[in-house]
C-alpha cells in the first residue's frame, strides 16, 4: 500500500479583509479577522463586517460598544493568514499580531498602529442575519498611514487606499 502524504489544510476557507479591535472586558486589546467588509459613505458613513467570533466566549461583544476597523498592510495579511492556518480567528492584538495599539481619538477601541487603515467606529451592533452574524458601525474617523482623515469631509471611503478596488 502506498501512503499518500498527509496534508494539513487550513480550517478556515477565505481570506481575511482585515481586523476588528476592541478592548476585552479585562481591557486586553483584541482582534477578530474578518472575511469581507462594506463601507457606506456619505452623511452618516456606516461600516458593515462579518462577525465570525460569536463562539469565542473571550470574544463577546456588547450593543452599542466601539471598534476600529483594521486593515494590514500586504506583509500583515500574510502573518494573519498564518495563524488562521492554525484555527485562529480571535487574537490578542499585541501578543498573538505583534501589534502596536493605540486608543483611538473617537472610538474607545485600540487602533492596531501597524495597520495601513484604521477605521475608528462607535454604536456597533451584532446583527444576526439568519445565515451569519454580522457586526455593523457608525464611522467616526479614519487614519491611513498616521493622517487622520473626517469621513464628513472626505465622504467616499472606498477612494482611501488600500480600501479602493
Amino acid at each position: 500500500m502506498v501512503e499518500q502524504p498527509f496534508e494539513i489544510k487550513a480550517p478556515i476557507a477565505w481570506l481575511p479583509a482585515g481586523l476588528i479591535s476592541w478592548y476585552a472586558l479585562d481591557g486586553l486589546p483584541v482582534a477578530l479577522v474578518t472575511s469581507w467588509v462594506a463601507l457606506v459613505g456619505g452623511e452618516s458613513p456606516r461600516i458593515r463586517t462579518a462577525w465570525h467570533g460569536r463562539q469565542v466566549p473571550l470574544s463577546r461583544f456588547w450593543d452599542g460598544g466601539d471598534f476600529v476597523l483594521n486593515v494590514p498592510y500586504e506583509s500583515g495579511f500574510s502573518k494573519i493568514r498564518q495563524l488562521m492556518g492554525s484555527g485562529s480567528l480571535f487574537l490578542d492584538a499585541e501578543v498573538d499580531l505583534g501589534q502596536t495599539c493605540a486608543a483611538g481619538v473617537v472610538a474607545v477601541a485600540p487602533r492596531l498602529l501597524d495597520c495601513a487603515v484604521q477605521i475608528e467606529c462607535v454604536g456597533g451592533k451584532l446583527i444576526n442575519t439568519g445565515f451569519d452574524v454580522e457586526l455593523c458601525g457608525d464611522v467616526v474617523l479614519l487614519h491611513r498611514d498616521k493622517v487622520v482623515i473626517d469621513p464628513v469631509e472626505t465622504p467616499d471611503l472606498c477612494a482611501i487606499q488600500p480600501l479602493r478596488a
